[in-house]
C-alpha cells in the first residue's frame, strides 16, 4: 500500500509541513511497512510558500519588514528551483494573521506595507517575474499599506499625505503614483489566491471576513465606507472598477490593489499549486490519498480551497481521498462525503478541541493511525 499524505495548513496550530507530517507518522505508527509520501499543500494561503519552495527544491531568502502592525520582523520569500527567475512572494509572510493575537486586532491599522516591502526587496534582488500568493491575511486594508510601501500616496482634499490610519481613507481625494515603484510594470505576477470576493459589498472582503480580522459590527460601515472611497478613487486614477470585480476582495484587498495597478494574471490557488509544484507526478503507485485542514465549512467547496482541490484530482485519476478536518460546520461533514471517501472529524466536543489546540500534532497521529487501523481492519 502508497499513500500520499497532502494536507493544508491547519490555520492557528500547524503549518501544511506540520500538518502533513503529522498525519504520515500516524499511519506509520500503526503499520510501519505503508510507503507514505508526505507532499504539503496550499491554496495561496499560508504555507504557499514552502509547498512551492519544497515541491521545486526552491531556495529561501529573508528580508526586514514590518508585520500587521508595524513591528519589525523577519519575513521570507523565495525562488523556485524551476526557473532561477521566478520569485514567490507569500502575503502571510509579511501580513499574515499569525502576527497579531485575538486581543492585539486593530483593523484601522493592520496593514499590508511589510508584503509591499518583500516586493520591493525582490525587486532590488533583480526579479520580475513572481508569483505573489494572496491569502491569510491579518489585513481588510485594501491593499493601501503594500501600494504605500511602493512609493504610492494617498492625498486628502487639502493636499496632505494620508497616514496609516484606514479610517483617513474616507477622505482620500487623489492619488500620487509619481514616486511609485516603476519596476512593477517591468514583472510579471501571477496572482494565487482561493477567493474570487469582490472588494466592496455584501460579498466583499469586510462583509465577508473582517470580523475574523478584528473588525467590530459598529465598525464596519467606517470600514466598508473606507474601502469603497479608496475603490472610487482607484476607478477615477485607472479606469479600473474594483467594487464587485472578483478576487478584487482576495486579501483584504490587495487583490484589488494589485489587479489595479500590476501586470498580473490570476489563478485558482489549489489548482495552480498542484500543476506547478508537480504533485500529479508523485501519484506513481499511490492507491490511497489524505488531505486535511484545521476547519471544514462551506468555504471549502464554494471557494474550492486546497482539499476540495486534492480531492478532484485524485478522483480524476482513479484515486479516493479521505479528508482530515480539526472541526466541522455543523451538516458540512455530510456534504463532503459527495467529494471524499471518508471525513474524519478529530473533536466534536470543547475539551477534544482545547486538547487539539493544545497538542494538535498528537491528537492529529492518533486521529490517523486509528482511521488508518479501521481501513485496514475493513479491508481485510
Amino acid at each position: 500500500m502508497k499513500i500520499i499524505v497532502s494536507s493544508d495548513a491547519w490555520k492557528g496550530t500547524l503549518t501544511s509541513k506540520q500538518a502533513t507530517r503529522a498525519l504520515a507518522q500516524g499511519i506509520q505508527s500503526a503499520d510501519p511497512t505503508v510507503e507514505v509520501v508526505e507532499f504539503p499543500i496550499a491554496d495561496g494561503g499560508e504555507g504557499t510558500l514552502d509547498a512551492l519552495m519544497n515541491a521545486t527544491k526552491g531556495t529561501y531568502k529573508t528580508a526586514r519588514v514590518e508585520d500587521p502592525l508595524g513591528r519589525s520582523i523577519q519575513a521570507a520569500y523565495g525562488v523556485t528551483g524551476l526557473s532561477r527567475h521566478t520569485c514567490v512572494i507569500e502575503m502571510a509572510q509579511a501580513s499574515g494573521f499569525s502576527y497579531v493575537k485575538k486581543e492585539e486586532q486593530n483593523p484601522r491599522l493592520a496593514s499590508t506595507y511589510g508584503t509591499g516591502q518583500l516586493i520591493k526587496a525582490a525587486l532590488d534582488e533583480g526579479h520580475r517575474n513572481f508569483i505573489l500568493a494572496i491569502g491569510s491575511s491579518a489585513t481588510n486594508d485594501g491593499g493601501a499599506g503594500m501600494l504605500r510601501a511602493l512609493g504610492m500616496k494617498f492625498i486628502n482634499e487639502h493636499g496632505q499625505e494620508i497616514s496609516g490610519d484606514l479610517l483617513q481613507v474616507k477622505d482620500l481625494a487623489r492619488l500620487d503614483d509619481s514616486a511609485f515603484d516603476s519596476r512593477i510594470q517591468e514583472c510579471t505576477f501571477a496572482v494565487v489566491s482561493d477567493v474570487q470576493i469582490p472588494y466592496v459589498g455584501p460579498g466583499g472582503a469586510t462583509a465577508l471576513y473582517g470580523e475574523t480580522k478584528g473588525v467590530h459590527p459598529d465598525d464596519k460601515q467606517d470600514v466598508e465606507a473606507a474601502l469603497k472611497r479608496l475603490a472610487d478613487v482607484i476607478e477615477s486614477h485607472t479606469g479600473l472598477r474594483l467594487h464587485d470585480r472578483p478576487g478584487a476582495g482576495a486579501g483584504g484587498g490587495l487583490g484589488g490593489a494589485v489587479q489595479a495597478f500590476f501586470p498580473s494574471k490570476w489563478y485558482h490557488g489549489i489548482d495552480f499549486i498542484l500543476k506547478r509544484s508537480g504533485w500529479e507526478n508523485s501519484l506513481s503507485g499511490v492507491t490511497h490519498v489524505v488531505t486535511g485542514e484545521g476547519r471544514l465549512d462551506a468555504h471549502t467547496f464554494l471557494q474550492g480551497k486546497g482539499p476540495h482541490g486534492v480531492a478532484k484530482f485524485a478522483s480524476e485519476r482513479g484515486l479516493s481521498c479521505t479528508l482530515f478536518a480539526g472541526s466541522a460546520e455543523e451538516g458540512v461533514g455530510e456534504e463532503a462525503l459527495a467529494l471524499f471517501e471518508e471525513v474524519v472529524v478529530v473533536t466534536s466536543t470543547e475539551s477534544e478541541l482545547s486538547r487539539a489546540f493544545a497538542e494538535p500534532e498528537d491528537v492529529i497521529k492518533q486521529a490517523a493511525a486509528k482511521w488508518f487501523l479501521n481501513k485496514r481492519g475493513r479491508a481485510e
